[in-house]
């Protein structure tokens, strides 16, 4: 089975995928640890209820049903995820690929915007047509169980110390900015999972 993970309902309007789960969340800012996957929803729901006035009802029937789907990929699924280069994007796949990394039988791909001149980095797959997500799809890069670990490596590192100006990703975030306006005039990117070799060693360290 093919399944495809979205990063927003945008992207699955133009997509149109069969078997498609669509990611509803921020996890840039708030809780991140919990003692339990429920616990966890539960800290998430009432962080955005108090902060942005999203109704816990409401949390749990966009985002929660979304993310309880993914325990039931059957297995032995191609799983797809698509995520822009972003740090929101980012974190999504962290926690998404952590989800899923407890079943060594799916077979997990990242699928990220095409870099040509036409997108600007920061919109990600913004302004992609159904043929150019089409050609992004074919250049998909598989994940391998290295790969999937040094992804958890990075996620279980998160949250550590609280959240909003004190969380761990801000100063990641802040030399993130900096780089994306080098990115966009560079005419090719060494990387891996989209990432430059750089950031990847900062994220990792």
């Amino acid at each position: 089975m093919k399944v495809h993970i979205l990063n927003g309902d945008c992207l699955q309007y133009v997509l149109q995928a069969e078997n498609a789960l669509v990611v509803r969340e921020m996890l840039v800012e708030g809780p991140l640890k919990a003692d339990s996957e429920e616990r966890f929803f539960q800290l998430r729901a009432d962080y955005l209820e108090k902060t942005y006035g999203i109704p816990a009802s409401e949390y749990q029937q966009k985002t929660v049903s979304e993310f309880k789907k993914m325990h039931h990929i059957p297995k032995h699924s191609e799983v797809y995820l698509w995520f822009d280069f972003d740090l929101y994007c980012f974190v999504h796949l962290l926690f998404i690929i952590e989800l899923l990394q407890a079943d060594k039988t799916l077979q997990l791909y990242v699928v990220r915007p095409l870099r040509k001149r036409k997108f600007r980095i920061w919109r990600g797959f913004d302004l992609h047509t159904k043929d150019d997500l089409m050609q992004a799809f074919s250049q998909k890069t598989p994940l391998s169980r290295k790969d999937i670990q040094a992804f958890r490596h990075v996620w279980k590192r998160l949250g550590k110390k609280g959240s909003g100006l004190h969380h761990r990703l801000v100063p990641f975030l802040q030399k993130h900015l900096q780089d994306y306006p080098q990115l966009e005039k560079a005419t090719k990117i060494e990387a891996r999972w989209g990432l430059t070799e750089g950031q990847i060693t900062r994220i990792l360290s």
